[in-house]
């Protein structure tokens, strides 16, 4: 069986992060400073800033953690100048896992209120999905996973409220799958998923995650000894021997048509 995350897998896409960031320092910032912002927020994409695809950030003291295995390690501030930080305990980190992740870290870093944020997600979302900004559709894709021979296909996205389903119709998928899971509150959500399916009696090497953010998608299913699948065109630090890579959904379809995919 196969579980499937959808921004950054069912479709590529990274021209929504500098309208969402826009977005989100509208009012914080004059816009000279918010194109500083974005220009910057591509920099970490593309693995030019000294923040990384990769790193923790600490909510409270906006330090940034490297770490092995997903456990922190060395902290460094924005600047990239290295800190003897001990983590705190009870530390609020967010995983900078993709480019939604780079978005989150800007509404942390100036305070942006919750409203504003949610407000900002769902303009930028509806965006993807209608003109002039419409998210391109990989067909060849929806049909391998269509095609797929296996005892069970998930679908399960982060994305909360009406915008997964909206995305789900776009995208002409609400038939693909076997189960629909929203606002799945991965990683945890993941973990629970896989433990459940454990208990239904699949083996851990009958299942597969595929995904682009690694801590979401990817971590929590090797650990309870399942499959990985990273997508992901850019560079993450810490890139861990996931079981599969691929950069692009192209790649994607043609790996599902392997015959080990097949048989899971």
């Amino acid at each position: 069986m196969a579980i499937f995350d959808m921004d950054g897998t069912l479709y590529q896409d990274d021209a929504f992060l500098g309208r969402y960031v826009t977005y989100l320092l509208d009012g914080v910032m004059d816009e000279e400073e918010i194109a500083i912002a974005v220009s910057e927020a591509y920099d970490i994409l593309d693995g030019s800033h000294t923040v990384k695809l990769g790193h923790f950030f600490d909510r409270e003291q906006h330090f940034f953690y490297e770490h092995d295995q997903f456990l922190p390690t060395n902290c460094y501030s924005w600047e990239g100048k290295k800190h003897e930080n001990p983590l705190e305990e009870n530390a609020s980190l967010l995983f900078i896992g993709d480019p939604w992740g780079i978005a989150n870290l800007y509404a942390e870093k100036y305070g942006i209120p919750r409203e504003s944020r949610a407000e900002a997600f769902e303009k930028v979302r509806y965006e993807m999905i209608e003109d002039p900004f419409k998210i391109r559709l990989h067909a060849p894709l929806f049909d391998s996973i269509t095609a797929l021979g296996i005892k069970k296909k998930i679908f399960m996205t982060n994305t909360p409220g009406d915008t997964g389903p909206a995305f789900v119709t776009y995208l002409n998928i609400g038939s693909v799958f076997d189960d629909y899971v929203f606002d799945a509150k991965k990683p945890l959500g993941m973990e629970t998923i896989v433990k459940g399916l454990l208990k239904e009696g699949y083996e851990p090497d009958e299942i597969l995650s595929i995904g682009d953010n690694p801590y979401n998608d990817l971590a929590p299913v090797r650990k309870l000894g399942g499959r990985t699948c990273l997508i992901s065109p850019y560079t993450h630090f810490g890139m861990q021997e996931w079981d599969h890579t691929v950069k692009t959904v192209e790649e994607l379809a043609d790996f599902l048509h392997q015959s080990s995919v097949v048989k899971l």
